[in-house]
């Protein structure tokens, strides 16, 4: 489960008179929060005894952890060991972690490319048992999601739009009864975005194969849910990862297994950030009773500038990068409505 947030009210009041939202139709892009050589992306975000833990895309997954929001962040190395590697793992390479803790420890859900699969993915999970986040975490012998049941995964994918699809971007969901879910994405187009329940421990699937939330002829994709009294808040990732157009929208409905008929709205643009492709989005509470929401974008070259759509059509030197933003709900406490930029 997601855990509060510490910021400094000094620097949320300041932020918030340099960086409101909605902006301009080009709004100046806010600097990121974490901007290490080596790229953050597709953060899933824990906070754990005070401190924050990124989790992202990398081999054995990137960890970093940082004492605020704002920062400073460091690296503190790959959490996930893969000394023996599972057999269903064609390499080390790992896609959009995400953590929680759950009765079983930390619990680590992860998307790799699966043998004998076309060099698709499934998605797996990993559990670290000592006090630390940022420990070594174990990962099972099987995956937890792969279509058609390779290599013994639990959830099947029923139904999924291509036979041949993978998954990816795995992000965990508790309810307010304290029913743990996950959620996912079918790769390749139409996608759509599946959720699957599992056990109080968080390792095992629960009951039936996995239900279809959305499809959508495009991308759609780095699902998050929220609960907000009976609505349900679903986040995601809309259009190419790769380039400028990237952003993230939300959904809303009463049920959280259907969003087919949901108004999809626009939450971060580039046009209204000034932030090249604010996807890969992840919220959590703070500690002041608000909301944050994490992100990544695109920055060119050795600095913290935002890239230009042209740099990126030009194949500029580029990495993607951490944002932090305030996340606030709106009249009816269901609307999320980004605020000021950390």
């Amino acid at each position: 489960m997601k855990m509060p947030t510490r910021t400094s009210l000094g620097l949320t009041a300041v932020a918030a008179l340099l960086f409101a939202l909605p902006g301009p139709a080009h709004a100046a892009a806010p600097a990121p929060v974490y901007a290490p050589s080596t790229a953050i992306a597709d953060p899933g975000v824990l906070r754990e005894n005070g401190d924050f833990y990124v989790y992202s895309t990398g081999s054995g997954v990137r960890v970093s952890r940082g004492d605020e929001a704002v920062g400073p962040w460091s690296n503190t190395g790959p959490a996930l060991d893969l000394d023996p590697m599972p057999g269903w793992m064609a390499n080390g390479d790992v896609w959009a972690p995400d953590v929680w803790r759950t009765g079983a420890g930390f619990v680590m859900y992860f998307s790799a490319v699966a043998k004998d699969f076309g060099g698709q993915r499934c998605i797996g999970v990993a559990v670290n048992t000592t006090a630390d986040p940022s420990g070594k975490f174990q990962p099972a012998a099987q995956p937890l999601v792969c279509p058609g049941g390779r290599h013994g995964g639990g959830d099947r994918v029923p139904g999924r739009p291509i036979a041949d699809a993978g998954v990816i971007d795995p992000s965990p969901f508790i309810d307010s009864d304290g029913r743990r879910f996950l959620l996912y994405k079918t790769q390749q187009t139409p996608s759509t975005l599946r959720m699957v329940r599992l056990t109080d421990s968080g390792v095992q699937w629960f009951g039936n194969d996995s239900g279809e939330l959305l499809r959508r002829d495009g991308i759609i994709e780095n699902p998050v849910l929220v609960q907000r009294g009976n609505q349900f808040v679903l986040f995601a990732s809309r259009y190419g990862y790769d380039n400028c157009s990237y952003a993230t929208v939300w959904l809303r409905s009463t049920d959280r297994w259907h969003f087919g008929g949901a108004t999809e709205h626009s939450l971060l643009t580039t046009a209204g950030t000034g932030i090249c492709g604010p996807g890969g989005s992840d919220v959590t509470t703070s500690l002041d009773g608000g909301w944050r929401i994490f992100l990544h974008g695109w920055v060119c070259g050795t600095g913290t500038r935002a890239c230009t759509p042209s740099q990126i059509d030009n194949g500029a030197d580029r990495r993607r990068s951490l944002y932090a933003a305030i996340l606030n709900w709106g009249a009816d406490n269901a609307t999320p409505v980004v605020g000021a930029f950390l």
